[in-house]
């Protein structure tokens, strides 16, 4: 599928891959792909998501509200059979350090190419079909974009949906023009 991809597409997975490492992470999720889109400031998706609003700062804020720190821990369910999962991490903190039970401190497996998670698999392969619908010959990061939108259960779906913008929004903003842009036909 890769070999479809145009380079700013190639470039938006590189960019997704970059951000799970420096969030420290294991698994390149929707929320990465989303970043990734948006790190290239020369992509008509990324322009396009832009004008709608979103930055690749304050995407990354909703990011880490949202999802919080990844330490494999389900604070919830912890929580139903008595233990506090902050009080737990600032005993381990105070003994051990900073970030004591985050994933990152054990160490990565993953060295080279992260995985993809299942439905940041999903989110390529139906960018695939997007491509295919529009009858384009390649995939780019709209198509990357618009898999997101047809997905719609990833964390980046529902910033996406958050900050209002649906497979219309995107579209019309895909087509319209940054102020003081010349036609290029």
């Amino acid at each position: 599928m890769f070999e479809r991809f145009t380079h700013p597409a190639r470039e938006a997975v590189v960019q997704a891959q970059e951000e799970v490492r420096r969030q420290q992470g294991e698994r390149l999720g929707t929320e990465h792909l989303l970043l990734g889109v948006l790190a290239d400031t020369d992509n008509t998706a990324a322009a396009a998501l832009r004008r709608l609003g979103l930055t690749p700062a304050a995407t990354r804020r909703r990011i880490a509200e949202l999802a919080g720190p990844d330490t494999g821990l389900d604070a919830e369910a912890l929580r139903s059979i008595g233990i506090d999962l902050d009080a737990v991490r600032r005993q381990a903190e105070a003994a051990f350090g900073p970030g004591a039970l985050n994933r990152h401190c054990r160490g990565s497996r993953h060295r080279g190419f992260l995985p993809f998670s299942p439905r940041a698999k999903k989110v390529l392969e139906l960018a695939l079909r997007e491509s295919v619908r529009r009858r384009d010959g390649h995939i780019g990061p709209e198509h990357i974009v618009l898999g997101i939108l047809r997905e719609a259960r990833g964390l980046a779906a529902v910033i996406l949906t958050e900050a209002k913008v649906d497979r219309a929004a995107f579209e019309a903003a895909l087509i319209a023009r940054e102020p003081g842009q010349a036609d290029a036909g």
